[in-house]
């Protein structure tokens, strides 16, 4: 298939790759590498929206994010599915499709799906199936995507993750403390994977200039600014 001028195929090409760089380079099938793949979606949707990648990474670590393993790392999970304020993190997607097709046949629909933990009630209908739903990278790009409506609406990216979690303003607030604080934690000091983070040195893609946007790649999460810290900040 021929790539397309606006080169998101090429793109598609590498998160592609990278991401069985990532679960083939795992010594110890399954766990270690599959940390990495949210990681690798949210580097995927930065580059083909222009949100910012600190938002994203701090995004999916605190809807996914969870202590396992033999290294007790904290880290973001793809095959995650919450419903009824349980959440349950699945060795694979076979798995985690098949707990949310048995929550579906009891009626439920009140389910967050995957790296994001997009709902399910609110946004099924943008995907043809539960596989595409949860595809890291289709997961990704609609959270993305959906950041991108939200800042729109407001023209600040601390609003715009605060209402992604809620339109109340007290639990959107406690949402950006959480989120600087993960940052701070899990991120701030941690360098991103190299397979991850491949991709910076391409030139990314224009972003529509009603976003925006700038240094959409950059520390933006309690980055100073004009208008102080972009996440966290008092307001």
């Amino acid at each position: 298939m021929p790539f397309d001028t606006d080169g998101s195929s090429m793109r598609t090409l590498v998160f592609v790759l990278s991401l069985f760089g990532l679960l083939q380079a795992s010594a110890v099938p399954g766990r270690a590498a599959q940390t990495q793949i949210c990681d690798a979606a949210a580097q995927y949707a930065a580059q083909e929206t222009g949100v910012p990648l600190s938002i994203l990474r701090a995004v999916t670590l605190a809807e996914t994010g969870h202590t396992s393993g033999a290294d007790r790392r904290f880290a973001a999970w793809p095959w995650a599915i919450q419903s009824g304020n349980r959440g349950d993190w699945f060795a694979d997607q076979h798995a985690a499709l098949a707990h949310v097709q048995n929550l579906m046949a009891q009626g439920t629909r009140n389910i967050d799906i995957g790296c994001f933990q997009l709902n399910l009630h609110w946004h099924g209908e943008a995907f043809q199936s539960l596989e595409e739903m949860i595809s890291p990278q289709q997961n990704a790009i609609y959270a993305a995507r959906f950041l991108q409506d939200l800042y729109q609406e407001s023209g600040d990216w601390r609003i715009a993750v605060g209402r992604y979690h809620s339109r109340d303003d007290a639990r959107a607030q406690a949402y950006v403390a959480r989120l600087k604080t993960l940052f701070n934690t899990h991120l701030a000091a941690a360098p991103i994977d190299a397979r991850v983070a491949a991709g910076e040195t391409r030139a990314r893609p224009q972003v529509p200039q009603r976003f925006g946007l700038q240094m959409a790649r950059g520390p933006l999460i309690g980055m100073r600014t004009a208008r102080g810290p972009l996440i966290g900040a008092d307001r």
